[in-house]
């Protein structure tokens, strides 16, 4: 094997395999990138942690085609700090390389390419072409409340629904949820898929380097994205996500309508004192106008006040902060309501115009 490539073009591709790569798993051949030299001029980088794979297709100068696989880690930062120039890599005896440009060389120490994994494929599938800024804008907006906790397996992920015009995006972490429903002239699924979170993770990388459409299609077992020379395949979680409908409040006796960026600077001053594990504020409301109060007994008390229109019954009711600032810094309208049933219900957040979504977040005792 022996191709030349342009530097910028092999470090972007390398950044990005880099980070779906396994460097921490028992199998040391899932820290590597499998670098591919093809004939037709273009080299292919392809990385795995045997739940995500990415491929990539760089045109090159190829003058001997083969294959090699070797630490993407280390191959990574050679490449990106060497200069704005062409790249030589050769392909040495015993799964060796050898890396040139200018008077730099580098040797490194390689895996022959039998024991790289099998990607899953994509033939058979049918993908449907979707503007990428509608897949970012559910992720974006749903991410954050995704389950960090490993043991709960079917809270590890976010649901994903479409009917064929309109997608839903779903996720909770058993304190919190939230949801949005768009327009989407996507392939229409017969049930929800979960889709994991470091899978969410690496589709948003993806889409951050693309403009315009991407191609989507999801199989018995993967959803894949095609996007201009890059394929990326994530295996879905094989759970049953919980009836998230039922913890979404049907009616609401009280509802505060506020400016949402007041809110968020509001809240955000309230958690500096707040305890620092449970952030928890309390949140006040009577005629126009929203109180909240942090009483931390190491620290102090911190009092802010907003005007709202409020609608109800007087409230008291504890709130985790960042559970709050988090869903409003997702909303895009500079108004939004904040409905809710009782002291002990959750509290509900929509935007008031734009968006069809809301964020759940259940309350604290306070």
């Amino acid at each position: 094997m022996e191709f030349e490539i342009e530097q910028p073009k092999f470090s972007s591709a390398l950044a990005l395999a880099q980070t779906v790569a396994d460097k921490r798993g028992t199998m040391p051949v899932l820290a590597n990138v499998l670098i591919r030299a093809d004939a037709s001029g273009q080299v292919i980088c392809s990385s795995t942690d045997m739940m995500i794979s990415l491929t990539e297709t760089i045109p090159a100068e190829v003058k001997k085609a083969g294959s090699l696989s070797l630490g993407v880690h280390h191959l990574y930062g050679i490449v990106r700090t060497l200069s704005n120039r062409a790249i030589t890599m050769q392909g040495l005896d015993n799964h060796w390389a050898r890396l040139a440009v200018g008077r730099s060389e580098f040797k490194l120490m390689g895996m022959a390419e039998l024991d790289f994994p099998e990607l899953p494929k994509t033939e058979g599938h049918t993908f449907t072409k979707i503007p990428s800024h509608q897949l970012v804008d559910l992720i974006q907006k749903t991410q954050f409340s995704v389950s960090t906790d490993e043991a709960r397996v079917n809270l590890n992920g976010v649901l994903f629904e479409s009917d064929g015009t309109y997608a839903t995006m779903v996720s909770t972490d058993g304190h919190r949820l939230t949801k949005l429903t768009v327009p989407f002239a996507g392939p229409k699924l017969e049930r929800g898929i979960i889709i994991p979170r470091k899978g969410m993770i690496e589709i948003k990388r993806v889409l951050d380097r693309v403009e315009g459409d991407v191609e989507l299609a999801v199989g018995s077992d993967h959803l894949f994205i095609r996007a201009d020379r890059l394929t990326l395949s994530v295996k879905l979680n094989n759970v049953t996500f919980p009836p998230y409908q039922q913890v979404i409040p049907k009616e609401h006796q009280r509802q505060a309508t506020a400016l949402r960026e007041e809110l968020i600077n509001a809240l955000k001053t309230a958690a500096v004192m707040a305890p620092e594990k449970t952030a928890t504020v309390r949140v006040q409301l009577e005629e126009n106008n929203l109180k909240l109060t942090a009483d931390n007994p190491d620290l102090g008390v911190a009092h802010q006040e907003v005007e709202v229109d409020f609608q109800g019954k007087g409230l008291t009711a504890g709130f985790n902060a960042r559970y709050l600032i988090e869903v409003l810094e997702a909303i895009d309208s500079a108004q939004v309501h904040l409905q809710f049933q009782g002291e002990l219900d959750p509290c509900v957040i929509r935007p008031v115009d734009g968006l069809d979504y809301l964020g759940v977040v259940m309350p604290m005792r306070i």
